[in-house]
């Protein structure tokens, strides 16, 4: 596969860091930063997929009743008050 060169900017201490981490897996810095990008893009697709699913449901009417609501903020405040 052919690869394309690109710089980025940061912080010291992210790059020693990213050295420390790349050291501990006998790596390469390029491949952890491969590595990070690749797991990001993962997430974003994930996400961007999820929320997709959520606009279309709701294009459909496909929404939870106020009891429904009501019994799930319950939940959250019960589990927040112990």
């Amino acid at each position: 596969m052919a690869t394309q060169n690109f710089s980025i900017r940061t912080e010291p201490a992210t790059l020693a860091e990213l050295d420390k981490l790349a050291e501990a897996q006998n790596r390469s810095r390029n491949f952890v930063v491969n590595e990070a990008i690749e797991r990001y893009l993962a997430e974003e697709r994930r996400w961007a997929t999820q929320v997709q699913a959520g606009l279309a449901a709701a294009a459909a009417g496909d929404f939870v009743t106020d009891a429904e609501m009501d019994a799930l903020f319950e939940k959250f405040e019960a589990a927040a008050d112990r």
